[in-house]
């Protein structure tokens, strides 16, 4: 009998313990863990490459909110917090009873509440499912501690609970606390810090030690006691944490790099942690050399700067400076200066010019016209508003000639340098080729200053696009092939040329300073004085300046060369540290002898030559052409040398009181070998039109100019308009003035050599282009 009721109360106990068990897993299947808040938003935190803090963005519910890693916690911190909140956390289940017998009994006898039994998971559970303070809020909390312990393990329950913990105001987080109460992240904590910190959960707006310093160390010294007696600190440790004052102020969350902090957050929103590539060192010293060279600007009405500094050979961004302050409101600081669009000016000629060797147009010491141009109604000008009449490339270029690069993008065609730009990572460039047209190589595109050092520094590399990097702990892509846009020989002669510039830090004898290292570099200047640029490279970094105002405001004295090469050069100059041996010369590049007189190989005839630097390789007009300038004429005296000069060039050395060579005219006795060049119609300009008035204007005061280029071998040509002849003339480059009445003529004028040249002309009635007379 006895058995079978031992036996039916077994079965009875059986049973409740698995419908308590099945109750408890339905319960745990149909209330799950409510975990938004270890998914709520957090902070953002900005690192540079060593690991410092530089910038924290408020999460978007507007807290400090920062994760923890205990890994990186100092082992004190943990070992005080389990003293304090859950001696026995690495054996209870989550709940403690023997705590909570405990808590319960004392609690009983004083008739109050004395002491609670909360484990750090109950905590953790209290934090993630708030409600009041009520015996079944206590239950669901065990219940949800109990959850907690089957899900996640130890560390991570104490990661959490360290992550989310309440520090007073908006903090949330030991992370946020470290820095918002003592400025330095936890593992830089000292004892008393230590036991300050983790007092704070229990009650954090009581103890807060901004707030209420004085309770805020009774807490914390009550700790230490007990780490002292718990044996975690000596006598020594203890004595000096317990005299150490508590802080009363609270601080400010690092804001050092905020431009690129809220660049990188927009282009990456869900991110919360940046390692970034840059060096702190390298862009406080960038910062402190804006704003104190801005002070000198300030009054020429020049009020903000933008720097990028790259390691030339990773392209890894060390420096990013969207302006000299951004809490600057009165110079509007937190526009971002390294990303917004502008006019580049002259910064995109080295390319043209590299694109233009590779392609066998040009070697270094090519002679280049740089006289008067029009193409299809564009007339540019040099920033001198002269011109030189002819210079060689690494002139051209180092002196920075407009006509010369607009002439020399006519002939290459606008669409190489349009694709080079757009290999390069020029990324703003979201029109045809054909919408820029020749201006774009004076700035007639607006870039921004990241993409611009990137390009220079793909430049160093001998051509080689990179993008640029701000991620430190993202691996290169060694199987990422991206495009080479130059050849390493033209990079390098290009390279060779920049370094001819001259600098504002020693104009002329910089070379013989061991303390002023070697840079290639261009400036530029935007079409009305609204932003100066100046880029360029060293072995080790890159630099890109731009200067001018957020507002657009133009100033007189806003240049590449006036306003942004001294910055340019103070900061390569603060940040080079030691002499970096230049960029290895490729095999590919040879010398050679070139004439003087056009900057090609020579024929017998020329007498003044000069070594130039070229690419034996390529297949162009500099490989397979030679200087026919000097040659040998047969005159009554004799034979003698004179110099034939292209007719252009011709007619711009005579227009201009040039000494040229005069060359006899050419006939039957001395054509036959002759370099001959043909007749150019300079005015009118093809495709131009022109408007006739009838009224208030006499005919003669709205005349036509009629103007041709010849080489100085010409000595007369004839004018002809619709196969009538107008004008013969024995002096060529003499304008002849004609008016004749609307319509369309052709016009044609042949020189005494039989060559020729012709244009259409378009003379309109100006009443015809009222409104009232045009058709809709």
């Amino acid at each position: 009998m006895k058995f079978v009721v031992h036996k039916k109360l077994l079965t009875s106990i059986a049973l409740v313990i698995f419908f308590a068990i099945t109750l408890f897993a339905v319960l745990l299947a149909v209330v799950p863990v409510p975990l938004a808040k270890l998914n709520a938003p957090q902070a953002s935190r900005f690192y540079d490459r060593n690991g410092e803090l530089l910038q924290v963005i408020i999460s978007d519910d507007h807290f400090y909110r920062l994760s923890v890693d205990i890994e990186e916690l100092p082992p004190l911190l943990i070992e005080a917090l389990l003293l304090q909140e859950d001696q026995y956390f690495y054996l209870h289940p989550g709940v403690n009873p023997i705590a909570i017998g405990r808590a319960t009994l004392s609690n009983a006898i004083s008739g109050q509440v004395v002491s609670g039994a909360s484990t750090i998971t109950m905590q953790l559970a209290r934090m993630l499912d708030r409600r009041p303070r009520t015996l079944s809020a206590k239950l669901l909390e065990m219940f949800r501690a109990i959850q907690l312990e089957l899900r996640y393990s130890k560390q991570e329950i104490l990661e959490s609970y360290l992550s989310i913990a309440p520090y007073g105001g908006n903090l949330e987080g030991l992370n946020a606390a470290t820095y918002a109460y003592f400025g330095k992240p936890a593992k830089q904590l000292s004892v008393a810090q230590i036991a300050l910190l983790v007092t704070l959960p229990k009650s954090p707006n009581r103890t807060r030690p901004d707030r209420h310093p004085e309770y805020a160390k009774q807490q914390r010294d009550a700790l230490l006691e007990k780490m002292l007696a718990a044996e975690l600190i000596d006598q020594a440790s203890f004595a000096l944490a317990i005299d150490e004052p508590v802080i009363k102020q609270r601080l400010s969350f690092p804001q050092k790099i905020p431009h690129l902090a809220w660049y990188l957050k927009s282009q990456n929103p869900t991110q919360d942690d940046f390692y970034t590539t840059v060096d702190y060192n390298i862009q406080s010293r960038s910062q402190a050399i804006v704003q104190q060279y801005l002070e000198s600007l300030y009054q020429q009405g020049i009020s903000n700067a933008a720097v990028v500094v790259m390691d030339t050979k990773t392209h890894e961004v060390r420096s990013f400076l969207g302006s000299a302050d951004y809490f600057d409101q009165q110079h509007e600081g937190a526009n971002n200066g390294a990303t917004a669009l502008r006019s580049p000016g002259s910064t995109l000629k080295p390319f043209l010019y590299g694109l233009a060797m590779d392609e066998g147009l040009i070697a270094e010491k090519t002679q280049l016209p740089d006289i008067p141009m029009t193409v299809a109604g564009y007339s540019p000008q040099n920033y001198s508003k002269s011109f030189r009449g002819q210079v060689t490339v690494r002139e051209a270029l180092v002196d920075s000639l407009n006509v010369v690069a607009v002439r020399l993008s006519n002939q290459l065609g606008i669409n190489k340098l349009y694709q080079l730009l757009k290999q390069g990572g020029i990324s703003s460039m979201d029109k045809p080729a054909s919408y820029y047209g020749l201006p774009l190589i004076l700035g007639g595109v607006e870039v921004n200053l990241l993409e611009m050092t990137n390009l220079y520094a793909s430049l160093a590399n001998y051509g080689q696009y990179q993008p640029y990097r701000f991620n430190s702990q993202q691996p290169v892509d060694t199987t990422q092939e991206y495009a080479k846009f130059l050849s390493d020989e033209a990079s390098w002669l290009i390279s060779d040329i920049l370094t001819d510039v001259e600098r504002p830090d020693f104009p002329s004898t910089w070379q013989y300073s061991s303390s002023r290292p070697t840079v290639a570099w261009k400036t530029g200047t935007s079409y009305g004085h609204q932003d100066a640029w100046s880029i360029g490279y060293h072995p080790e970094f890159t630099v890109g300046v731009w200067v001018g105002n957020f507002n657009g405001k133009p100033a007189t004295g806003l240049s590449g060369n006036t306003a942004a090469a001294p910055l340019f050069f103070d900061i390569m100059q603060a940040i080079v540290q030691q002499p970096t041996d230049w960029f290895a010369k490729p095999a590919g590049i040879a010398e050679r002898k070139v004439c003087e007189l056009c900057g090609l190989p020579g024929n017998s005839f020329c007498e003044n030559n000069t070594i130039e630097q070229y690419i034996p390789a390529v297949k162009g007009y500099v490989n397979y052409e030679t200087c026919q300038v000097r040659q040998p004429v047969a005159t009554e005296e004799g034979v003698r040398l004179v110099d034939v000069w292209p007719s252009e060039l011709a007619a711009f050395f005579h227009l201009h009181g040039l000494p040229v060579t005069d060359a006899p005219a050419y006939n039957v006795s001395n054509m036959a070998g002759a370099t001959y060049y043909p007749p150019v119609i300079q005015s009118p300009v093809a495709g131009a039109q022109y408007i006739r008035r009838y009224e208030g204007l006499a005919s003669d005061d709205q005349q036509i100019k009629l103007q041709v280029a010849v080489t100085n071998r010409v000595k007369q040509v004839q004018w002809f308009m619709d196969g009538k002849l107008l004008v013969t003339t024995d002096k060529p480059y003499e304008p002849i003035f004609i008016s004749p009445p609307p319509g369309r003529y052709q016009l044609m004028v042949i020189d005494d050599t039989g060559g020729s040249d012709s244009v259409w002309l378009d003379v309109e009635d100006y009443r015809k282009l009222l409104p009232e007379n045009v058709s809709q």
